[in-house]
């Protein structure tokens, strides 16, 4: 596609200064970005009382199109508009026109004399540049606009009840949804244009929803779906990136790196395009958001409110905002509280809010011990969870993994133990230059527990024997997987780079290569510290026996019996059975 612009304004040179041609001919507008119910095309002559509305016809997805039958010479103004004036010829200045659809609120593009002076192109089509109420725009050549999505990555197509904007984190917004899946291997459909998926959208995020322009959002389906091929859920995210200079790749990165160290779940995520209410919002990443559920973190679901054996299942986040429901778990040596806060359940009895007290309370006291040969904090936290998350969060160099998103989960039961993970954001990683030191050694953010517990030689050891494990089997081949995402994202990272020109990037390949550089200094640091010989066997993850009966209501959730009204499924091995309990 090109513009043609410069060239025809030659032809324009007998126009009156200030005023130009509307050429007889069909003419098209892109309604993507402005997202205009109808759309309507004014034009005129400031120095007649005469001013044309055209009404245009939507023609193909976000393109509408209408004829001018006989050309208009010495117009002054023109311009597209959602007005709610009918077609036809108004006895009216085309200004005075203006000015009133100005002063009701409704939306225009825009027009001569506003130092713009861009003449109409027979065939072509107008592209306004943004969806504000006022938009400036070019005209195209081609009788339909280049689509902005790069054709390499599926498409992700959202639109709201009514085209409502989405402004809260708090308030879901009424929406449908479908994936065009273009063509990309193991990438499913889900939905279609004329027969989408229902679902819920709302904001999500705290620094990365006010920060930029580019948002992140919360997605809630109102049916399990396998989005982008990921395991069947109702919830999802979409992490927008545009805090990561590193060409998008963080989080995937530090995802895979979890991945590799065999933690007990790892959030999937992969790369999408998404067009909101016909807009393209860029390049994102559908991410399975953490939560209680039988895929993901996998334990017994536990009542908001109870009041009886509180002991779990529970999950929870030591969180750097004090703005969620929290306990605070006071230390002596920090700047502030460290702030628990509880994911499930959600709303908290006196007594459940008791037991989390008392359990972080007693963590805090077992770090904190002065005997560092003492094993009273690994009666409270799983050692070997533990190593696997702190030498992730080392690799990535992420000095925030221990001050926010750093969640821990406890199964049902008095003998349980506190599991770290999963783990989530890695938007900070490699931030400080410094990456041959520890993380918890004079961090830019308060750094909990971890400075503590990495003082027990036990834990130290774990740590080497984890890390040794990674050095050998798996490091090897984390080059690879850089390069893969990167070959995968850099078409429609092009594509995001001109929606979002402040935040994007179009050198994938130059990022990938600092990322890789990045890892491979601190690899080769910690090998320093660490050695690289060691092996795993501190402890394993639990999975279910063959012989161990495992139950799950229709949410997906496990719990602990069938006490209450409900269709349950039950599995045992092999066998999976469902039962109806009345």
């Amino acid at each position: 596609m090109r513009n043609i612009i410069t060239s025809l304004m030659l032809l324009l040179l007998p126009v009156l200064a200030g005023a130009v041609t509307v050429p007889a001919g069909t003419y098209h507008f892109d309604n993507s970005l402005t997202a205009y119910t109808t759309v309507k095309f004014v034009y005129g002559n400031d120095a007649e009382n005469r001013t044309t509305i055209v009404e245009l016809t939507k023609d193909d997805g976000n393109l509408w199109t209408f004829v001018i039958n006989a050309t208009a010479e010495g117009q002054t103004h023109y311009f597209f508009t959602d007005t709610t004036l009918p077609a036809g010829l108004r006895s009216e200045k085309v200004t005075t026109v203006k000015d009133n659809i100005i002063t009701r609120g409704e939306h225009r593009t825009q027009t001569f004399k506003d130092n713009d002076n861009l003449p109409m192109i027979p065939g072509a089509t107008f592209v306004p540049s943004t969806g504000e109420q006022y938009a400036t725009g070019t005209w195209q050549t081609d009788s339909k606009p280049a689509s902005p999505v790069s054709g390499t990555l599926p498409v992700l197509y959202i639109n709201t009840e009514n085209k409502v904007p989405i402004t809260s984190k708090e308030e879901y917004v009424s929406a449908t949804c479908y994936v065009n899946p273009m063509g990309v291997e193991g990438c499913p459909a889900s939905g279609t244009e004329e027969t989408p998926l229902t679902l819920s959208i709302k904001g999500r995020g705290n620094w990365t929803w006010l920060g930029f322009d580019k948002k992140p959002y919360r997605l809630k389906l109102a049916a399990k779906d396998p989005m982008l091929g990921m395991k069947k859920s109702k919830h999802f995210v979409l992490m927008a990136g545009a805090d990561d200079n590193l060409g998008f790749m963080r989080n995937p990165l530090g995802y895979e790196l979890a991945r590799r160290m065999h933690l007990a779940w790892t959030p999937d995520t992969r790369p999408v395009e998404v067009v909101l209410n016909g807009d393209y919002i860029g390049l994102y990443f559908l991410t399975e958001n953490v939560r209680v559920d039988a895929d993901r973190v996998n334990v017994i679901e536990q009542d908001d409110l109870a009041t009886e054996d509180v002991t779990g299942g529970w999950l929870v986040e030591v969180d750097n905002y004090n703005t969620d429901p929290h306990i605070n778990v006071k230390v002596t040596d920090k700047g502030q509280d460290i702030w628990i806060t509880y994911k499930s359940p959600e709303v908290l009895s006196q007594q459940q809010e008791t037991y989390l007290q008392q359990q972080f309370d007693a963590i805090r006291d077992a770090v904190y011990d002065n005997d560092r040969t003492s094993t009273k904090w690994e009666e409270l936290i799983d050692i070997d969870a533990m190593a696997r998350v702190y030498v992730v969060r080392e690799l990535m160099h992420d000095e925030e993994g221990f001050h926010g998103s750093f969640y821990l989960h406890k199964e049902r039961g008095n003998d349980t133990r506190w599991v770290a993970g999963p783990v989530w954001d890695f938007g900070n990683a490699y931030s400080n230059s410094n990456r041959h030191k520890f993380i918890w050694q004079n961090p830019t953010f308060e750094c909990f527990f971890i400075d503590q517990i990495y003082q027990f030689p036990r834990f130290v050891e774990a740590v080497k024997n984890v890390f040794g494990d990674f050095y050998r089997n798996e490091y090897p081949t984390v080059n690879n997987f850089i390069d893969n995402t990167a070959a995968t994202i850099a078409a429609a990272a092009v594509s995001d780079k001109k929606r979002w020109p402040a935040y994007g990037t179009t050198d994938i390949n130059g990022n990938a290569s600092t990322l890789k550089y990045y890892l491979k200094d601190k690899v080769e640091w910690l090998a320093k510290q660490w050695g690289t010989t060691g092996t795993t066997g501190i402890g394993e993850v639990h999975t279910p026996t063959a012989t161990e009966t495992v139950i799950y209501d229709l949410q997906g959730r496990r719990v602990s019996h069938t006490d209450k009204p409900g269709i349950y499924i039950i599995r045992n091995g092999s066998l999976t059975r469902k039962i109806n309990v009345k």
